[in-house]
């Protein structure tokens, strides 16, 4: 029985990982206000990612979604009716990684079903 769970899996470890990227949105907010996020599956060449946007030193917008692996960990600086700010695009790779006020690693699904049934061999 032990065996068979293990195989199930190693399997369901191994169809995880060719998966497309799956991240959270947010389409907009301000001054660190919460806001509504969805899924988003990322497209081929595309990371999980949190993109600020600050004005005079201080953080004033935040969107997350998926972004072109160009944009991760760059800035760009723009300018809307007179108004200068910077973009900073903070990027992640694993699944819903962008859920945290920052952008840091967090645990994949595959990894974490390949801790587990590491453990699972161990026990048996």
């Amino acid at each position: 029985m032990g065996k068979i769970l293990l195989l199930c899996l190693a399997a369901l470890t191994c169809a995880g990982i060719g998966a497309a990227l799956q991240c959270l949105k947010c389409d907009f907010t301000v001054f660190h206000i919460p806001c509504y996020t969805t899924s988003v599956t990322c497209q081929d060449g595309q990371l999980c990612a949190v993109i600020r946007g600050r004005a005079a030193g201080r953080k004033l917008i935040m969107k997350k979604n998926c972004v072109d692996k160009g944009k991760c960990n760059t800035n760009d600086t723009l300018t809307w009716e007179g108004f200068t700010y910077s973009t900073s695009y903070e990027c992640c790779e694993s699944e819903f990684c962008n859920s945290a006020a920052g952008a840091g690693a967090q645990l994949s699904l595959a990894a974490g079903l390949a801790m587990l049934g590491a453990w699972l061999a161990r026990a048996l």
